[in-house]
This record gives C-alpha cells, structure tokens and sequence, in this order.
C-alpha cells in the first residue's frame, strides 16, 4: 500500500469527523423533502460513504498481508 494512499485516508478521516462532530452541530436545521431534517439526513447518509471508503482501504490493506496466515 503507498504512503499516498495512507495520507489521503487519514485526511479523509480528519475531515469525516470533522464534519460529523463539529460541522454537523453548528449547522442550521432546516428540512429536506418536507420531512427529514439537514442534521439527521448527513448523520444518517455521511456513514455510508465513510464505510465504503474504509472497506476499500481495508481490503487493499489486508491483500498486502500475504506474509501473515
């Protein structure tokens, strides 16, 4: 796995909880659709991205483990 890589996965998660911690509740509350408030809908959809980006980097990690059975 490149160094590149790993940077650009750790600054993805440095923004991820960023906006999931701090972003998320200094932002105004509006509805979208005319039911789902702003704040639940990125709690609720910001997690989907987030773990396919993990699996993505967790499977090419684990593939460079051949060595370890």
């Amino acid at each position: 796995m490149s160094k590149t890589v790993t940077i650009l996965f750790v600054l993805f998660n440095i923004v991820y909880f960023f906006i999931d911690y701090v972003l998320v509740t200094v932002l105004p509350n509006p509805l979208l659709f005319g039911w789902l408030p702003l704040q639940l809908g990125l709690l609720l959809f910001f997690p989907v991205i987030a773990a396919i980006v993990w699996g993505l980097y967790f499977n090419a990690f684990f593939n460079t483990q051949k060595h370890v059975k």
